[in-house]
């Protein structure tokens, strides 16, 4: 998980919700076009084209809009908060269909994204989570391994937290832990070739927003390399 820092929300979504007046309400589930595809668009640009949980790489297709505080309005026994709900700061994107996922592109391989419905936003459901990658210190609380577990840091005051948000998101599922080795054994091909400089260049880049698939997950093991007791 790495730290995404919010945006402005898209014009169009501003000045949808500004139509509200007493005969109507804005809702999320009237967030439709052309407004629902541009907020969408703009949550994957504002994170890389990354899942918010797991970090792999994603497009509208093959992601939602996910609500980090969940939105109740279709569940008439638990309180809503309808304005949480169309909350561009409560709004990520992460991996899984998105609503008419066969229109948009029926050519997808469906084992490349079937696996995405048992973890991070998915799995999670309405379930709360302990960390969030709103929080700006979120990535201190994991640690990779180079065979692409996710696991708790040390550090007592993170594990249970951490821990539990493993759980939830389901981070360890098989495919996702196959997807997150072969990322990492790529970035380390060539790596004997690299001076310090050179490696703490490419920790850099790794570590910012980019579409590079599970790029915080290598940043941590590179760093490895300069370091191992830091990690």
């Amino acid at each position: 998980m790495r730290y995404i820092k919010k945006g402005q929300e898209p014009q169009i979504f501003t000045d949808w919700k500004s139509q509200e007046n007493d005969n109507w309400k804005p809702t999320y589930s009237k967030l439709q076009k052309p407004e629902r595809p541009i907020v969408h668009d703009a949550l994957l640009e504002e994170q890389g084209y990354t899942c918010c949980y797991c970090g792999m790489s994603i497009t509208r297709d093959i992601s939602h809009i996910e609500h980090l505080q969940p939105q109740n309005e279709k569940d008439s026994d638990k309180p809503k908060d309808l304005a949480l709900a169309i909350d561009f700061s409560n709004l990520l994107a992460s991996c899984g269909f998105s609503e008419g996922y066969k229109i948009y592109d029926p050519e997808q391989k469906y084992e490349t994204v079937l696996h995405c419905l048992k973890h991070c936003g998915c799995k999670r459901g309405n379930n709360p989570i302990s960390v969030s990658p709103l929080q700006l210190d979120c990535a201190d609380f994991f640690r990779f391994t180079g065979s692409g577990e996710i696991r708790p840091a040390e550090d007592p005051d993170k594990k249970k937290a951490a821990s539990e948000t493993i759980q939830t998101l389901n981070l360890n599922y098989d495919n996702l832990v196959a997807m997150r080795e072969e990322a990492i054994d790529q970035a380390l091909q060539g790596l004997e070739e690299l001076t310090v400089e050179d490696l703490e260049i490419l920790i850099q880049s790794y570590e910012m927003p980019n579409q590079q698939a599970f790029s915080f997950a290598i940043a941590y093991i590179l760093k490895q390399f300069l370091d191992p007791k830091s990690t």
